[in-house]
């Protein structure tokens, strides 16, 4: 899991762009969105259980205003609108390559 994390971590900004631009064109489809809520499940499902190996250790807590947000419930989220924008973004990758 922690490899995944640390894959995901890596790639998550390139999927978001790519998603998000793809979405903003309005080529989307109905089907990019309903396989965006199944990835969306289990982006909640592998944020929440997978929220504890982001956590540092005790002695390197610092929390800032920014931080405020960074909890177990709101980490699931970012990671459920990472993983919805999977169909779009591979739907963009075809559109740039075909």
């Amino acid at each position: 899991m922690v490899v995944f994390l640390w894959f995901w971590n890596i790639i998550s900004p390139l999927i978001l762009f790519l998603g998000l631009g793809y979405i903003a064109t309005g080529e989307a489809e109905g089907w990019e969105f309903i396989a965006g809520g199944g990835a969306a499940l289990l982006g909640f499902i592998i944020g929440f259980t997978g929220w504890a190996e982001t956590v540092p250790p005790r002695w390197f807590w610092v929390k800032s205003s920014v931080n405020l947000f960074d909890n177990r419930f709101f980490t699931a989220l970012s990671y459920a609108l990472q993983f919805f924008l999977i169909p779009s973004a591979i739907m963009a990758i075809v559109e740039l390559c075909g």
